[in-house]
């Protein structure tokens, strides 16, 4: 015991009163000396109890650098985790993967937890021997009084650390800080807070935060403050004080209550942040986000914001007239201004909820009461009418067109479709739409966004195909040319460019289009030796890359260019622009030839189609559907059939849906018919599946010819040029035919279709040369649809049908009067 005691006073004198680190140094040097030990540290264990941290080292009585080195598979893990531990000897033995033991040659090893206030470890003390220890009790019971003492220590550095820390985070915080007693008397401040306030440190301390109040908040907000501290310990918001010179700081404060451990208030702090700057900023930003920048009025943000308050609600959207020529005529600046003093007119004659500039040259009042906007716009109208608007030196009349619109939701597109509309009618009315209208929008809107998501899928999927509708040759009664259709085949469906060439346009799709129909329809005509026409817009001539494309698939497929016709909207070729114009005279120049889309549509230019050297000329169907029963339509296809042969223009006729129509054109001499009448678009396979013809001369006696018909029959399919060959050949007069139906599909269309074949076949002068037809059919139903043939072209010639051949000649040579007509 005295051993003991005199260990203690000696390591005493070795530390005296020393602190902090060196008290650690010199405490295991102590350690080292009285205990005659080779290593003795205190360490600190992470949070985690992964590794730890010596706080000082002694090694053969000298201090060494500290290190941090893993607790896994250590006897300190042990200590650290369950208490003391000694072992006397072999401690490397039952710790082989400790590699520091290892190192080390440490033979024994001591070593106690050292546990802060709460109980917690904080800390170790170990002590390790080269050899067997022999004083193992002496060393326990030593470290065991001083475990609390270098315990105490450790503790007190950590907090000392934390105390200098938020000391100095004090002292250099930008935010402002401020202490207060419990009797909420200031007993510190930061330079932030002198730097806020304007306010010396001596200035402030002793006195109540009251001193920086502004004023400018009531008793309930103060009563409301307290409550909410006393409360919960805590007030944050926002609040106005007052600096030292007398402005007002806009702030943002965090109060806290700070309580001892047995409840008592002993301190508040406040910490300030300076909103002043920053509330500048946001006042600005919410004015620009707010203010339409040109006219001065609110925005468009700001007015959607209105819309979505409740009720019905009134919108007249103002457009300025002529804005372009306004802006060629005076310049930027002199229009901005005109703007602007428009707007300020507007406010001053119209009383509204809400004005808003709702881009260039255009204005939008909104109304959340019931009013007369067409008496509003009337209103305008007149004043702008007898009254100048001015802008620096110069004073003009300015034109407004209106459109309104009324309901309780998406008002601001109804009104410009409205001001549209207003537009488009010409006159000075102005339109309103009533809510019911945006049900009708809203659903073209869907359709519209459906119809861009089905072009990116067909043009990704490769679902954009050629359809071929065939054009009639008016002369030799045949179709060798057919128009190259896009359609879209979607989910089972054919959608027709009606359906998806708006969405088209729009989305910057249609070169794309265009490229994959020539792709295709190439593709398909190389089987055959047909001519072929494909459509192309003015996107597709703004693109510029027509000619390499139609050069490469030429060579590709070995399709000469001649047999190729680019068919152009009237527009493009009227009106269209230089690059466009060159374009089109480099495709001629190469061998394509060209056709006029569409004309009549738009403003026809004669002589520009005479300066492109245009081939084919399509008359609008607006003056070939009636043309059989409108005087005015015939003229002016007659006008155009004229123009044409005198130019060397070959002409085409489309919409041609009934015989009646194709006897007006004949009449006229038109070159071509496009139409249902004799084609409608179809993939090119169904134009080729196709029975066939066979006309001769009868073997039994001069002047007949015999036509046969074998397989299907569609209704595309002529028998004209066969006949016509046949006639040629014979080169004499030919009075009657006798026609064998009966190994074909003839009499199996439809009632109408034959109608027409009938009616087509009673105007086409190859067979009016005939005097009598006899027509062979086989089955009751054929009989029926022979009598309806019979009927429609009997006028003509006269006709018999039959299901004996026999028979047939014998009334056909005049040698029976034996009969099957109906």
């Amino acid at each position: 015991m005295n051993t003991l005691v005199a260990k203690l006073k000696k390591l005493s004198d070795y530390v005296g009163q020393t602190r902090g680190q060196e008290y650690f140094e010199l405490l295991v040097l102590a350690l080292s000396d009285i205990l005659e030990c080779d290593y003795i540290l205190i360490g600190q264990p992470n949070d985690c109890r992964t590794s730890c941290t010596t706080v000082a080292v002694a090694a053969f009585s000298r201090v060494e650098d500290n290190f941090t080195y893993n607790l896994k598979d250590t006897p300190c893990y042990q200590v650290t985790n369950s208490g003391a531990c000694c072992y006397s000897s072999k401690v490397t033995e039952l710790y082989p993967k400790d590699q520091l033991l290892q190192d080390m040659h440490v033979e024994s090893y001591i070593g106690m937890p050292l546990h802060d206030s709460q109980g917690n470890v904080l800390g170790i003390l170990v002590a390790m021997h080269t050899s067997a220890l022999k004083s193992e009790a002496e060393i326990t019971a030593l470290f065991e009084i001083l475990g609390y003492r270098i315990a105490a220590e450790l503790e007190r550095v950590e907090q000392d650390r934390s105390l200098n820390m938020l000391s100095s985070i004090f002292k250099h915080s930008a935010e402002a800080m401020l202490v207060t007693d419990a009797d909420h008397k200031i007993i510190e401040v930061n330079q932030a807070f002198c730097d806020m306030f304007g306010y010396r440190r001596s200035e402030v301390m002793g006195l109540d935060p009251k001193l920086f109040s502004s004023g400018q908040h009531d008793k309930t907000f103060y009563r409301n403050f307290w409550h909410k501290v006393f409360k919960k310990g805590v007030w944050q918001g926002e609040i106005t004080n007052r600096h030292a010179n007398g402005s007002v700081l806009e702030q943002w404060v965090s109060v806290n209550q700070i309580r001892d451990e047995s409840g008592h208030v002993h301190h508040y702090t406040a910490i300030y942040t300076d909103l002043t700057e920053l509330n500048k900023a946001r006042a600005k930003n919410l004015y620009l986000a707010n203010t339409d920048p040109l006219t001065g009025l609110s925005s468009k943000s700001y007015l959607a914001e209105e819309l979505k308050s409740p009720g019905i609600k009134s919108l007249l959207v103002i457009g300025l007239d002529g804005l372009r020529y306004l802006n060629d005529a005076y310049g930027f600046d002199v229009c901005d201004e005109l703007m602007r003093n428009t707007a300020q007119i507007i406010k001053s004659q119209v009383v509204a909820d809400c004005y808003v500039g709702g881009g260039p040259g255009k204005y939008v009042l909104l109304f959340k009461s019931k009013v007369d906007l067409q008496a509003i716009a009337e209103k305008l109208r007149s004043y702008f009418r007898h009254h100048q608007v001015s802008a620096n030196d110069i004073s003009v009349f300015l034109s407004l067109s209106f459109g309104g619109a009324k309901g309780h939701s998406d008002l601001l597109r109804l009104g410009v479709t409205a001001l549209r509309q207003s537009r488009d009618s010409g006159d000075l009315k102005c339109i309103v739409l009533e809510q019911d209208a945006i049900a009708a929008e809203s659903q073209q809107h869907m359709l519209f966004v459906e119809a861009n998501n089905i072009i990116h899928t067909a043009v990704n999927e490769q679902l954009i195909v050629p359809y071929f509708q065939g054009i009639h040759d008016n002369l030799t009664g045949v179709i060798r040319h057919y128009e190259a259709l896009a359609r879209i085949h979607h989910d089972d469906q054919v959608l027709t460019p009606y359906s998806f060439i708006e969405a088209a346009k729009v989305a910057g799709m249609l070169p794309v289009i265009t490229r994959q129909m020539a792709q295709q329809t190439f593709k398909v005509m190389s089987h055959n030796d047909y001519t072929f026409s494909l459509n192309i817009t003015e996107y597709d001539l703004n693109a510029q890359y027509l000619q390499g494309l139609l050069t490469e698939l030429c060579q590709t497929y070995d399709i000469a260019p001649q047999r190729v016709i680019l068919e152009v909207l009237e527009g493009i070729s009227s009106t269209g622009k230089d690059s466009h114009l060159k374009q089109l005279k480099a495709l001629k120049l190469a061998g394509f030839k060209l056709a006029i889309d569409d004309f009549g549509t738009e403003y026809s230019n004669f002589e520009r189609i005479l300066d492109l050297e245009v081939d084919f000329l399509k008359i609008d169907a607006r003056y070939i559907k009636n043309i059989h029963i409108d005087r005015k339509s015939y003229e002016i296809v007659k006008a155009l059939s004229f123009f044409c042969r005198n130019a060397g223009i070959k002409c085409i006729a489309e919409f041609v849906h009934s015989v009646e129509v194709q006897q007006c054109l004949l009449e006229l001499g038109l070159d071509y018919s496009q139409g249902y009448l004799f084609s409608r678009p179809e993939p090119f396979s169904a134009h080729q599946e196709q029975g066939s013809v066979k006309v001769t001369l009868d073997n039994e006696k001069a002047g007949v010819i015999v036509m046969t018909l074998t397989g299907h029959i569609q209704k595309t399919m002529r028998f004209t040029d066969a006949f016509r060959q046949c006639l040629m050949d014979y080169a004499q007069p030919v009075q009657f035919a006798l026609f064998d139906f009966r190994h074909s599909d003839y009499f199996q269309m439809g009632e109408s279709d034959l109608i027409d074949r009938a009616r087509l076949a009673a105007i086409d002068p190859l067979y009016q040369q005939l005097d009598k037809i006899a027509v062979l059919v086989e089955g009751k139903y054929a009989e029926k649809m022979a009598a309806l043939w019979c009927s429609s072209v009997d006028a003509v010639f006269e006709v018999r049908y039959f299901n004996n051949e026999r028979s047939a000649r014998d009334w056909l040579y005049g040698e029976s009067d034996f009969s099957l007509s109906a």
